[in-house]
């Protein structure tokens, strides 16, 4: 009996010590801060340098978890091609900016000459006016029979501005010349 005995004893003294082993192992960050902070600082650090159970285990499952790996690889090989595309669109986009630039360039240039043109379309309207001036005296010195058929041919326009340039009897040798209706016309648009 004595071996009884001896289980007995051990049991008595081996039994308590288990729970309360199990009880300071939960109560210890409780018991000793300190020490509790070290020893968790520590695993971290271990845990960041020389963990590799999180990878090992993602390269060792099948099935749904490597889909994302490979829409990653797509995504990757999805912004090279928009990449490329978006440099090819700048390019043309610069390239449509130069013809555009060079359009307008072009067009200033025009714009220069006409400008110039007509500046000296002003020195030749000048020449014109006289020239108009002399030629309605020239017409207006007609008897009113020639005067009359070619008034009568003459557009509106021409007969009110040949009406301004002429002088007093001229301007009623004009209105003899004319019809009735086209004179009293004239007339208005000139008052």
């Amino acid at each position: 009996m004595p071996i009884k005995r001896i289980l007995k004893i051990l049991g008595y003294i081996f039994v308590p010590l288990l729970p309360m082993t199990v009880a300071v192992y939960f109560l210890f960050p409780y018991i000793n801060e300190e020490k509790h902070k070290e020893v968790v600082e520590k695993h971290n650090e271990d845990f960041a340098i020389g963990d590799t159970t999180d990878v090992s285990m993602s390269s060792l499952s099948v099935g749904a978890e490597d889909e994302p790996v490979e829409d990653i690889g797509e995504d990757v090989s999805n912004l090279k091609d928009n990449a490329e595309q978006y440099q090819q669109d700048i390019k043309n986009l610069k390239m449509e900016v130069d013809s555009l630039t060079q359009v307008n360039d072009s067009l200033e240039q025009q714009l220069a000459q006409k400008g110039d043109a007509a500046v000296s379309g002003e020195n030749d309207s000048e020449i014109s006016e006289e020239e108009f001036s002399e030629n309605v005296k020239s017409l207006l010195d007609l008897d009113v029979e020639s005067l009359t058929p070619i008034l009568s041919k003459m557009s509106d326009e021409k007969l009110e501005r040949i009406f301004k340039a002429g002088s007093g009897l001229q301007r009623k040798k004009l209105l003899r010349s004319l019809e009735p209706g086209r004179a009293a016309k004239l007339m208005t648009e000139v008052l």
